[in-house]
């Protein structure tokens, strides 16, 4: 048996789980493997960034040759986005519903307004979310500005009496049926992208009103790759898997990516910032001072116009035709490394992942037999969570393709312990 659960799930809980399967189910064995793992695994890579928008709070993990070295963590999930899109139920069926009223029960405010499940299905079929709105050029020094195609054909439109946003300014017909008495609302087709942009974007509030766990989607991502290291960010942003019940929105996957790519457009990689950082790039007197004190700068010799020198930093690295012949004989057969870009990859899911590494027979760090256990529990688990190779190497001998040549004396419960 296979038991995907989340890498930081407490011990006791841990224990309890693996009492009720070993008690209730019998089986000889379980293998214990984090979620993230399992979702990187069914995507087909050994690396990336796994994004769980779920219930309670988003999730994102960074996973690299399949071991989390990050996770981070957000309450903007959908159960916030749940309770904004009823806020906006109740506000189009009484105005005055969110309001405290003394004089009127609670049972009886609740008859009038919809039910949970009616909420959310009603979400699940009309729910969608915005496309990201990407920064204005800067209009030219001097000229006038040139004329778009896109202004040629909304003045078009104009004369025409043709609307431009048909789809958004559509009004649509909500039938509710569990409030006390069933009605059916209109309300335009915008609105109901509202309650996402509240709730998972954090719409018209800054972040520096915002705690480390109240961060939307978009910023939590770039504060996730900002705190890994060089390698691995590179690597992770070109395998970005959204899983979750959050992920099925509609639109809301492109809009995380937009907005992250506004934010590495605008910032960079660096984590300073402030009005001071851009005055200090902007400020070309400092500048100068740097290039002044960066080295010595060369003297022309002869009339005329000297080139300008190349910083050190920037000099390209002298080609090695040894070290470049070791890495063609490498790559051969290998498929291109793609990273350096944000990229959306598809998963099959934890749940798929466990299925194929059992069908492929691998095992897992933490592997806990039935007997063992029970005799045991957890005191029995050894500390150190990594492989311990050197017991594993052996000669090849008559033994070595036993079942049993592997000693599983001692266990361990892995990230779990």
């Amino acid at each position: 048996m296979t038991l995907a659960i989340p890498s930081a799930l407490p011990l006791p809980l841990v224990s309890t789980i693996l009492d009720t399967l070993f008690i209730n189910f019998q089986p000889p064995t379980i293998s214990l493997l984090a979620g993230p793992v399992l979702t990187t695994v069914a995507a087909g890579l050994r690396s990336g960034l796994i994004v769980d928008i779920g219930w309670a709070e988003t999730v994102v993990t960074a996973v690299y040759e399949y071991r989390e070295v990050q996770c981070k963590r957000s309450v903007r999930g959908m159960k916030l986005l749940g309770g904004s899109f009823a806020n906006m139920l109740a506000g189009a069926i009484d105005p005055n519903a969110l309001k405290e009223d003394p004089a009127e029960t609670k049972a009886a405010k609740e008859r009038a307004l919809p039910s949970f499940q009616e909420c959310e299905e009603v979400f699940s079929r009309m729910g969608w979310c915005k496309s990201a709105k990407k920064p204005e050029a800067d209009p030219p020094a001097q000229g006038l500005p040139p004329v778009q195609e896109e202004d040629e054909l909304g003045a078009s439109m104009r004369s025409l009496n043709i609307s431009k946003g048909s789809e958004e300014s559509a009004v649509v017909s909500i039938p509710l049926s569990s409030t006390a008495a069933p009605m059916t609302l209109r309300l335009p087709f915008s609105e109901l992208a509202d309650p996402c942009e509240s709730a998972l974007f954090a719409t018209g509030t800054s972040a520096e009103d915002l705690d480390d766990e109240e961060l939307p989607l978009h910023l939590l991502l770039y504060r996730s790759l900002l705190c890994l290291p060089v390698d691995v960010r590179t690597i992770c942003m070109a395998r970005i898997v959204f899983v979750g019940g959050g992920s099925n929105i509609l639109g809301l996957n492109g809009r995380v990516l937009d907005e992250l790519a506004i934010l590495i457009e605008a910032r960079g990689w660096d984590p300073v910032k402030g009005q001071a950082v851009e005055k200090l790039r902007e400020n070309p007197k400092l500048h100068r001072t740097r290039a002044r004190k960066a080295g010595p700068t060369e003297v022309p010799q002869g009339q005329g116009t000297a080139t300008p020198s190349i910083p050190a930093g920037l000099v390209e690295q002298e080609s090695d035709p040894i070290e470049e012949q070791l890495k063609r004989e490498a790559s051969k057969g290998a498929p291109p490394l793609v990273s350096g870009y944000l990229r959306a990859v598809e998963s099959l899911g934890a749940f798929s992942g466990a299925s194929l590494l059992s069908q492929l027979k691998i095992p897992s760090v933490s592997t806990v037999e039935r007997e063992q256990w029970l005799q045991h529990g957890v005191s029995g688990a050894s500390r150190p969570g990594e492989i311990n190779i050197a017991a594993q190497r052996q000669s090849m001998g008559p033994s070595s393709f036993k079942s049993g040549a592997v000693d599983r004396s001692s266990w361990t419960l892995g990230l779990w312990g």
